[in-house]
């Protein structure tokens, strides 16, 4: 995946962090909201609904 987005604008809709993680820009959304955004480090910082579930994603695959 990271060959063919490379150098283009992609849009990529996924309930699996691994695969966003790595995105230059995560946008995290409930009922069409947008709740919070940034990088995987800056909302993982935050502290929000993106880091809250990202560690109970992460705490299935121990």
């Amino acid at each position: 995946f990271r060959e063919y987005a490379k150098g283009r604008m992609t849009l990529l809709i996924s309930h699996r962090f691994s695969s966003v993680r790595n995105a230059d820009h995560i946008i995290v959304l409930d009922q069409g909201r947008i709740l919070e955004q940034g990088t995987h480090v800056q909302l993982m910082a935050g502290g929000g609904r993106y880091a809250s579930l990202f560690d109970i994603q992460a705490r299935g695959y121990r």
